[in-house]
């Protein structure tokens, strides 16, 4: 048995690639935020909580407003999130450096990429 989704080929063209959906789905849109960890020497950097908060309107009422996730061994990390104009507060934090934010907007269903540059904390007491 396939996972559900069968791609077809059409013509002689390797490039005409479609994916076709079960019968009944529908193909649901979102947005792609993707991204990056990395030290101070530009090594990527595991192990990064990254946590993602919708900002909120006063009319807009979605099911989840905050994710959870991890980068990887090679510090990527990326989240399926609601399509549409919205506006979101990204933040990275590791022990030993300094937690960063950023806000990333989306206009529509489409993917963007941010770089976290992580900084480690120095004890100068």
């Amino acid at each position: 048995m396939t996972c559900g989704l069968v791609c077809l080929m059409s013509g002689s063209s390797s490039s005409d690639l479609t994916v076709a959906m079960p019968k009944g789905k529908k193909a649901e849109a979102y947005c792609l935020l993707g991204g990056s960890a990395f030290n101070e020497r530009g090594f990527s950097l595991p192990g990064v909580a990254i946590v993602v908060e919708m900002k909120l309107s006063e009319v807009q009422k979605v099911k989840k407003k905050k994710w959870e996730l991890v980068s990887s061994p090679r510090g990527q990390f990326a989240v399926r999130l609601p399509p549409g104009k919205n506006s979101f507060l990204v933040t990275a934090i590791k022990k030993g450096y300094k937690p960063i934010d950023k806000t990333v907007e989306f206009a529509n269903d489409e993917r963007q990429d941010i770089v976290f540059n992580m900084e480690p904390v120095t004890d100068q007491q």
